[in-house]
């Protein structure tokens, strides 16, 4: 939650010699410093608790009047005028625009629906409203559970829906809060993520006044088993290592790989709410898993961006990591009114006492922040919001982020290129190029959609869920979805429809009277099932009956197929067949043939040297024309050769063998599977 004071970005101050040797070691990466932690009195802010612990003693039932109600006002950072930036954009304004076809129809045309298998699978109602504004609703997915998680609570649900566990976050954190100078706190900007190497759960919450004190809420599960015990701690945001600064944690963000927790803040000023820097907080998973009462940690802060230096950036993202790249990604958004480029980061050396970090900006096609939306019937002003009070849209923070096989995505909210409309922007980019693959700003005319989450299957199948209004529509939770056949974002479908107007506004006097805001939440939420490796589980915000908001949960699957590729596999048709090759030499040695993706129907084999291609196969969609989807196949080889080709829907083999010693014949398979 970005608390709302406006506030300016300054150049860098002058620092210590430490800065300076930082800066001559990594001149790329604009480090300021590193710091170890624990900060001081962690160890008597821990405690083991389980959700029936939870229950039996009621802390799940109440919380104090002062912690009710809104959650500390946004802290917004001033963008940056445009003719100091010294990256050019890939694309001008507009140029990613993909237009959601799917809301033709209120606009008098045809609605377009989306393929077969792209729609909601499944969805229940989750959290619902507690009476604090905004709800920030984000989710993570175990092997048998869903974790939902707003401001004011969080819930463990079976995969079917049923409510398992909930409780509200002070008192989940009632241990720790119980322990500080002011305990009526309320904990918000809620982060939850399932660590798939480690078969863990973990639960991150800021928590402060933004005057004397900051703090981290952690929480981590024993097991895969959300029921279970979890270890729980406040940590120091207001310290880098165990130094103490004069400065707040705000905007939390959680990412993981293989090795360690990273927890990302932007750190403001007690003094006048001015931003200071840009923090990672790295958690070491060893000691934090076996829940040490003061877990061990590395604090890095004060980033520069490196093309423009003495410009602080913000607002950070460390990435939910998958596989092992070996190293962690982190990425960032342009700090300048037009946002030409984001910022790819690479931090290594995590389990070592000097981790480094590195910075490059990554052209992309301009965007701004996006536009205010407006909804059914308008939005009526009231005392504090005058007419038309909209629906808060946020800055455009990029806040969701992942990387898979070798590419880096991201999504947030973007102006259209008239200003009138906001878009869900989301983008690819190659790590190892440093360059966007993909980049596309959806939306459509006479809409506002907002506050996206993405999340990417085994196939690099993305799903994309945001929150949606339009002229002729409440607030609700909208999904498009993009297969590794496609060209481009899928028409949405709605996951779930407003069911009335939203005008709620919130805010404080803290600073002397300001206008109040018609908050909504954050962050939406997209995660993908560890348990099924071709299905996502989104979590949204829509607004209820008489200015409340819900939330809504659901499970899709970007692709109709549940192909895996690997180094090994090719998955082909939309992700539904999954292709691999064996082969054998006179002399009895066989083995895989290493597996290339040329487009989403063709890829091609190499068997003993990545220059030496040696079958091709592509598998077509031909039910419009032929009634069967068809397999061709090539081949550079006379040794004998095994190619299976499966359909992961109907479960359907077509194995094709090249004789020992015989040169490889052309397939021209046209009845190869049956449709659809």
């Amino acid at each position: 939650m970005r608390m709302i004071f406006v506030t300016r970005m300054f150049p860098m101050r002058a620092r210590p010699s430490v800065w300076l040797l930082a800066a001559a070691l990594a001149p790329a990466a604009g480090l300021g410093a590193t710091a170890a932690g624990p900060a001081a009195g962690a160890a008597e802010r821990f405690s083991r608790t389980s959700p029936s612990d939870v229950a039996s003693t009621g802390r799940a039932k109440t919380a104090p009047r002062e912690a009710a109600g809104a959650m500390p006002r946004e802290v917004e950072i001033e963008a940056l005028p445009d003719s100091l930036d010294r990256v050019a954009p890939a694309a001008p304004l507009g140029a990613n625009e993909r237009d959601d076809s799917s809301h033709a129809s209120s606009r008098g045309g045809a609605a377009v629906r989306p393929r077969a298998g792209v729609a909601r699978v499944a969805g229940f109602s989750a959290i619902e409203d507690t009476s604090v504004r905004p709800p920030d609703p984000i989710l993570a997915v175990g092997p048998d559970h869903v974790v939902v998680a707003v401001n004011s609570a969080w819930a463990v649900y079976t995969k079917s829906g049923a409510l398992v566990f909930q409780t509200t976050t002070f008192g989940w954190f009632a241990p720790q809060l119980s322990q500080l100078s002011n305990g009526a706190l309320l904990p918000y900007d809620p982060q939850v993520v399932y660590d798939h190497f480690r078969d863990r759960w973990i639960l991150l919450y800021a928590v402060g006044d933004t005057a004397t004190q900051s703090w981290i809420l952690l929480s981590v599960s024993s097991s895969s088993d959300p029921t279970a015990p979890w270890y729980s701690w406040a940590l120091k945001g207001d310290a880098n290592g165990t130094d103490p600064t004069a400065n707040f944690s705000d905007f939390p963000a959680l990412g993981f790989d293989d090795t360690a927790l990273y927890v990302a803040t932007n750190q403001f000023r007690y003094a006048d709410k001015q931003f200071d820097y840009a923090k990672v907080r790295i958690l070491k998973k060893d000691t934090l898993y076996a829940g040490a009462s003061a877990p061990a940690w590395l604090d890095l802060w004060g980033l520069e961006d490196p093309a423009n230096p003495g410009v602080r950036v913000y607002a950070l993202r460390p990435v939910r990591t998958f596989g092992s790249p070996g190293v962690e990604y982190l990425v960032s958004n342009s700090p300048f009114a037009t946002r030409n480029f984001v910022t790819l980061w690479s931090l290594t050396g995590a389990a070592t006492p000097a981790p480094a970090i590195s910075g490059v900006d990554v052209p992309l096609t301009a965007t701004r922040a996006p536009i205010d939306a407006n909804q059914k019937g308008g939005s009526p002003g009231v005392a504090g919001c005058p007419t038309p009070c909209r629906i808060d849209t946020g800055n455009g923070n990029i806040a969701s982020a992942v990387y898979r096989n070798g590419s880096l995505w991201f999504a947030h909210g973007v102006a259209d290129s008239g200003g009138v409309y906001s878009r869900a922007r989301y983008a690819r980019i190659n790590v190892a190029t440093r360059a966007a693959v993909e980049d596309e700003a959806f939306g459509a005319d006479g809409c506002w959609y907002f506050y996206p989450a993405v999340a990417v299957d085994a196939g690099d199948a993305l799903a994309m869920v945001f929150g949606s209004s339009c002229t002729d529509t409440y607030a609700g939770v909208g999904l498009t979805v993009r297969g590794i056949a496609d060209g481009a974002l899928e028409p949405s479908v709605v996951v779930k429809e407003g069911q009335d107007s939203y005008v709620s506004p919130i805010g404080t006097t803290a600073n002397g009277p300001s206008p109040l805001v018609n908050r909504w939440g954050d962050f939406s939420g997209a995660a993908s099932d560890p348990a099924d490796p071709a299905k996502i589980w989104v979590v949204g915000e829509y607004a209820g009956p008489r200015n409340s908001w819900r939330t809504w949960v659901a499970e899709t699957q970007a692709s109709p197929g549940t192909c895996a590729p690997d180094d090994a596999t090719l998955c082909l048709g939309s992700g539904r067949f999954r292709v691999a090759a064996r082969w054998r030499k006179p002399d009895g040695s066989s083995g895989d043939g290493e597996a290339v993706p040329i487009t989403g129907d063709t890829g091609y084999f190499w068997f003993f040297g990545a220059e030496n291609i040696e079958v091709v196969v592509k598998v077509l969609d031909a039910c419009a024309t032929g009634g069967h989807r068809w397999v061709f196949l090539g081949g550079l080889t006379n040794l004998e050769v095994s190619l299976t080709v499966t359909d992961t829907l109907s479960s359907a083999v077509r194995t094709y063998t090249n004789p020992p010693g015989t040169p490889f014949s052309p397939v021209e398979d046209t009845v190869a599977f049956a449709c659809p």
